[in-house]
């Protein structure tokens, strides 16, 4: 979280980073993940659990620069700063980016099938618990310290963390690679994984949720630290509670992501997203005042909503990938929505530049950079509507069905019989 999340977005900004070059650190990340279309050709022969752990390795040397940048005060001007933060970011996720292909393969070889969604909610609560306990940290060093050393400390912090995850990482059993994924190099089917109907229908909605998310958290941080004027450690606040939110995804989702499917949760992770895209509109446009408890609400509300959606796409994909040449197939998703969650906040950090100067009042509502960019999400969102009322699953329930579990199987029902 330090180097891919808040921090480094805050440490950005505080050497004058746009909107633009925000959208680039936050596509980094994601743009990366293309790297595993080739690599996806050797990670049977090295081996999962090899592919992975060599990777995180390799990507924590690139923490090194991050650390020392921050100590550069006065020797380097932050233009020179700022793009050896981006270098190094560049580093980092491109090694952090191949070693993903073998993520997938992995977690599907140990994970038996039936017990995928309750790990699935068990692993998003672990990194949500994790997350959040990283920005509390930050929020509270911050409030007692200033300079741009502070970022040296986090980034170093973030180091030490990369070192403990390993000797985690190689206590995990490996999974065994089948003699199709082993195999000498071929050539890959791409048409046919292509013209596999159910996993296209997929990668449409992993293309469409990344477009919709791509950048989203990095540019509500700048409208946070620009026109509503908040400090550093207000940010880091406010923005650690979207981690309570996604760690309560897992008592909503430990048994009924199973139970319902993906399906039908998606839609209700994706009108929760609605609500919160009209809320962050009206306190852009200075209709809703940008308030502590109301940012946090919303905060709160987005975990819940990003954990909901994510898990259920990832559900969906593993039972969707056939066992034959997975690997591929699980690249192949992976890059789609990774190539357009990296795209997109630099193609939106342009708008938001070029519409620095827009004010025109309509409908009660100032029209802005930000209130613009939001709206214009709205209008992805309603097309991911559409595409995932396409998308086929055979053991999903209806609404009828869900409204009833959601009412039957409720966990605060049960406590309040007590």
């Amino acid at each position: 979280m330090m180097v891919m999340d808040s921090p480094v977005i805050l440490y950005a900004e505080s050497l004058g980073a746009s909107a633009t070059v925000i959208g680039l650190i936050q596509g980094i990340t994601p743009l990366m993940v293309v790297f595993q279309i080739p690599a996806a050709d050797h990670v049977g022969r090295v081996g999962y659990k090899r592919f992975i752990t060599t990777g995180w390795t390799l990507r924590l040397v690139f923490i090194l620069p991050l650390i020392a940048v921050p100590l550069l005060d006065g020797i380097l001007n932050p233009q020179s700063q700022l793009a050896l933060v981006i270098g190094a970011l560049f580093g980092f996720n491109l090694v952090r980016g191949i070693a993903s292909t073998a993520w997938f393969p992995w977690i599907t070889g140990i994970i038996p099938e039936n017990m995928r969604g309750r790990y699935l909610a068990v692993e998003t609560a672990s990194n949500n618990i994790g997350s959040l306990v990283a920005l509390l940290l930050a929020w509270w060093y911050f409030s007692n310290s200033t300079g741009s050393s502070r970022f040296a400390v986090i980034f170093t912090f973030s180091l030490v963390m990369g070192m403990v995850s390993l000797w985690f990482i190689y206590r995990v059993p490996d999974a065994e690679v089948t003699e199709e994924n082993a195999a000498e190099k071929q050539p890959v089917p791409w048409r046919e994984i292509w013209q596999h109907t159910n996993f296209r229908k997929l990668l449409w909605v992993a293309f469409t949720w990344a477009v919709l998310m791509g950048g989203l958290m990095g540019f509500i941080v700048k409208f946070l630290k620009g026109p509503a004027g908040w400090a550093d450690d207000r940010v880091l606040l406010a923005s650690a509670i979207k981690f309570i939110g996604g760690l309560s995804s897992w008592w909503f989702l430990k048994s009924r992501l199973e139970r319902v499917g993906s399906r039908p949760l998606m839609f209700v992770a994706l009108g929760i997203w609605g609500l919160i895209l009209l809320t962050w509109t009206g306190m852009s446009g200075e209709r809703v005042n940008v308030s502590l408890p109301l940012v946090c609400v919303v905060y709160f509300v987005s975990g819940f909503a990003f954990c909901t959606f994510y898990m259920c796409l990832n559900k969906l994909a593993m039972a969707t990938v056939p066992e034959l040449g997975k690997s591929h197939f699980f690249a192949l998703f992976s890059v789609v929505g990774s190539l357009a969650v990296g795209i997109f906040p630099i193609l939106w950090g342009v708008m938001i530049d070029a519409l620095e100067t827009t004010r025109i009042t309509w409908l009660g509502v100032q029209w802005n950079q930000f209130s613009i960019y939001f709206v214009g999400l709205l209008g992805v969102l309603v097309g991911l509507v559409v595409l995932v009322a396409r998308l086929c699953e055979e053991k999903a329930v209806n609404l009828n069905e869900l409204m009833s579990d959601l009412i039957r199987n409720n966990p605060l029902r049960d406590w309040l019989r007590r």
